[in-house]
């Protein structure tokens, strides 16, 4: 039988809920929501798109989707960066952020529940080439909630008998109306590393706004934060919980140009905001025990939202 079908079979009750498998071989997952509409890729367990039915415009961004090639990271919504975030520590060919965005995932339950939102659980399943090559006694799963505001929950479980040690990101890609009229609110004072300026260390002073290639690691901080958007006329508002960093890029046009998937246009209508633990906020996992970094993703007027 095949994944799709096998999917339909499971989950057909669902009424929201309709699996598509592209020409690329991507199996998707739509959610078609009283009070959003979301797409979910089985390759990576990442969210692509997320819409409330408020707003004109898509709250995250992607990629054209003739990019989201089965086998490739696909650059759109939330990937999912694991068990290590940007290079691996010792490896040069390992795949940058890890190879849970590379993965296939598993549908393990959907569920509706009563305020408001559906529930939809993913299980990495990592293939005997991934785990012999990198071997790591943790499994890892993620619920995302599809409603009003989008919530994603990434819990990584310790199955062996010694700790180990974890960096990891959801990368966000966000849709703006253009780079250089937002800016970032919350993280205001926070120390970051710099990784475009050879990873030296500085301290935020005021908003985070946009004149150039933008590459930081803010560490030590669990701050909501907000994406103030002047031309779309709306906040995105962050709140994390178990994550200790924050992760701001936009590759400006140089960078973006050398990317088939991204190119000398989009960059001027994306900006990520991660929420991470990387570089010293890593995380040790004791023998059997889980941890779990969770994103809430909402949106609003500063009015609503900043005092």
């Amino acid at each position: 039988m095949s994944k799709l079908k096998e999917l339909q079979n499971r989950f057909g009750e669902f009424n929201p809920i309709t699996f598509e498998q592209t020409e690329q071989d991507v199996v998707l997952i739509h959610v078609n929501h009283p009070l959003a509409t979301a797409t979910i890729s089985l390759q990576g367990g990442q969210v692509l798109e997320w819409k409330p039915r408020s707003q004109v415009e898509p709250v995250l961004w992607s990629a054209d989707p003739t990019h989201w090639l089965s086998g490739r990271a696909i650059r759109a919504g939330v990937p999912i960066c694991w068990p290590w975030f940007g290079a691996h520590p010792t490896e040069q060919a390992a795949p940058a952020h890890g190879y849970a965005r590379l993965c296939d995932w598993e549908v393990a339950e959907i569920s509706m529940e009563s305020l408001g939102t559906i529930d939809i659980d993913l299980r990495m399943m990592p293939t005997h080439e991934v785990a012999t090559r990198y071997p790591l006694n943790a499994s890892l799963v993620s619920r995302i909630s599809v409603g009003e505001a989008l919530s994603i929950s990434l819990t990584t479980t310790n199955t062996g008998e010694a700790p180990i040690t974890i960096t990891e990101a959801l990368h966000a890609y966000f849709n703006v109306g253009e780079i250089d009229d937002i800016q970032i609110e919350g993280i205001e004072g926070n120390d970051f590393i710099d990784l475009i300026d050879q990873n030296i260390r500085k301290t935020q002073v005021g908003a985070i706004r946009f004149t150039g290639e933008t590459g930081r690691v803010y560490l030590n901080t669990l701050n909501e934060c907000f994406i103030v958007d002047r031309a779309l006329g709306r906040t995105i508002k962050i709140e994390k919980s178990n994550s200790h960093s924050t992760v701001v890029w936009n590759p400006w046009l140089e960078t973006a140009s050398k990317m088939n998937d991204l190119g000398s246009v989009a960059w001027q209508k994306m900006v990520c905001v991660e929420s991470a633990n990387a570089f010293d906020n890593f995380v040790m996992i004791k023998p059997r025990s889980q941890h779990t970094l969770t994103v809430r993703y909402s949106i609003g007027t500063s009015a609503n939202f900043i005092s």
